[in-house]
């Protein structure tokens, strides 16, 4: 029969050994929900690179067709898919092209307002919320988040010091 000072022993134990268990799952909580937080801080300033040189580019080019093509060409040759024109993407782009358009379509349209006709044009839509679906849209379609496809490896450097 264990003595008073084993089941003690015993009970301390097992406190610390809980103790321990709770602390690993808060690490384990907090680790993940620190991981989601870089992800979502690192694709909002992806969100504000894209969308800002669209916007920039729609900006400066008065014919609407030229811009979004100018538009999704600087997207595309900034992810490293494409290095002239569109014409470098294969059929398998299709569908990026037709989601990714209307986006860039809006953007010019609410930087040169004065060139939409109000009367057979239907309202621009707000590119921000439109980026979004296609982000929802690319993701659930590829398994992957779109803005994912920005990031770059790069190989270590050696560290030589002299």
């Amino acid at each position: 029969m264990p003595s008073a000072a084993d089941t003690l022993i015993a009970r301390l134990q097992a406190d610390c050994t809980a103790a321990e268990a709770a602390e690993r799952a808060v690490r384990t909580s907090v680790e993940a929900r620190l991981k989601e937080a870089e992800r979502a801080r690192a694709f909002a300033w992806r969100r504000l690179s894209v969308l800002g040189d669209m916007a920039r580019i729609a900006v400066l080019e008065p014919d609407g067709a030229v811009a979004v093509e100018r538009q999704l060409v600087a997207l595309f040759r900034d992810i490293g898919w494409i290095e002239n024109g569109l014409e470098e993407l294969g059929e398998g782009a299709r569908p990026l092209l037709d989601r990714l358009t209307p986006i860039a379509a809006a953007l010019h349209a609410g930087s040169h307002p004065a060139e939409v006709d109000v009367e057979t044009a239907a309202p621009p839509s707000d590119p921000i919320a439109a980026f979004l679906a296609f982000e929802a849209w690319y993701e659930a379609e590829r398994g992957q988040p779109f803005l994912q496809a920005f990031e770059r490896y790069v190989a270590p450097t050696p560290l030589v010091e002299f």
